[in-house]
């Protein structure tokens, strides 16, 4: 298990950092594409969303902020 994640910290210059940011790109560029192509390009329906929801999304930002910082503090 540690060999191949050396591997792949080789690929991504040994920086945990430069994989995390990879792949926050990816799934956002993936999750807004799906968003477009889903919604229609009715975007009320995000602004309209119920307490729980907003929660949600709320923790998935918080949560991606949190890791980006615990990568950018270390180098794995």
């Amino acid at each position: 298990m540690t060999i191949s994640f050396d591997k792949v910290k080789a690929w991504f210059k040994d920086s945990v950092t430069i994989l995390w940011a990879r792949v926050q790109y990816v799934v956002g560029v993936l999750g807004a594409g799906l968003i477009a192509a889903f919604s229609g390009y009715d975007f009320t329906q995000l602004t309209t969303m119920d307490e729980k929801s907003a929660f949600k999304m709320l923790l998935a930002v918080a949560t991606a902020g949190v890791l980006t910082e615990i990568a950018r503090r270390r180098t794995l």
